[in-house]
C-alpha cells in the first residue's frame, strides 16, 4: 500500500485500506473482517488479557509464563507502553492476533524489535498472521525504519517459515534458554528496503 492509501493486493489475495481513525488498517475478507489496531496506554487492559490468552493456549511458544505475568498488577502493564507498541489483529470486534513493536533504550528509531506474534487458535491458517506482519511492516517502513530484529525459539517451524517468507534472515547468532523447552533461541533480521519487504 502506498502513502495515500490507495489498495494493495495482499499476499494472501485480501485488498485492505488504510482509514481515518485510530486503527492503522483494515483488511476485509469473506466472511470475516479483519484490521489491525494500535493500543494506547489506557488499553492496557485488553494488552493483558490478550497476553495471558497466547500464554494459556501455547506456554512453549513465549518465554513468559502464564502464572509470572498473571501476577503484574495495572503499573506493569501500563510500563508495557514505554517499552514500545502493541498492535492487534480484530476480527469481528474481537482480539485474535497480538504483535508487539519494542526498542531497547539505546536503540535508533531506525530499528526495531518484532515480538510476541500471536494469533487466536480459531483464525489460524486464514492468512491473520501474514496480514497483521504486513500491516505493522507496511507502517514500520513509512515511519523511516530501516532493520527489524526479531527472535525465534528452537523448533518454532511455522513461526520460521513465515517470517523468511517476508525476508527475514537468520544472522546466526543464538542464546541459550536455560530451563526453558526450546533450549535455544535464534536472532533474525528485515531489511526493510530489500524488494522482498515490499508489496
Amino acid at each position: 500500500m502506498d502513502a495515500s492509501g490507495a489498495y494493495c493486493h495482499n499476499p494472501n489475495g485480501v485488498s485492505y485500506q488504510r482509514p481515518e481513525a485510530r486503527g492503522i488498517g483494515s483488511v476485509t475478507g469473506s466472511p470475516t473482517s479483519f484490521w489491525v489496531e494500535v493500543l494506547t496506554e489506557k488499553d492496557w487492559p485488553r494488552l493483558r488479557d490478550i497476553r495471558l490468552s497466547a500464554l494459556r493456549g501455547f506456554p512453549e511458544g513465549f518465554l513468559a509464563s502464564h502464572d509470572r505475568e498473571a501476577a503484574y498488577g495495572e503499573e506493569h502493564w501500563r510500563g508495557e507502553f514505554s517499552r514500545g507498541e502493541w498492535n492487534i489483529m480484530l476480527a469481528d470486534d474481537l482480539d485474535v492476533g497480538l504483535l508487539g513493536v519494542t526498542r531497547l533504550p539505546d536503540m535508533s528509531s531506525q530499528e526495531c524489535y518484532l515480538e510476541y506474534l500471536w494469533v487466536a487458535p480459531w483464525v489460524r491458517r486464514r492468512g491473520v498472521a501474514s496480514m497483521l506482519l504486513r500491516r505493522v511492516l507496511d507502517r514500520l517502513r513509512d515511519a523511516g525504519v530501516h532493520t527489524v530484529w526479531l527472535y525465534i525459539l528452537d523448533g518454532n517451524d511455522p513461526a520460521r517459515r513465515l517470517y523468511q517468507r517476508f525476508g527475514f534472515q537468520s544472522t546466526n547468532e543464538r542464546q541459550p534458554l536455560p530451563g526453558h523447552p526450546a533450549g535455544n533461541e535464534e536472532k533474525m533480521r528485515l531489511r526493510l528496503s530489500s524488494p522482498q519487504s515490499l508489496c
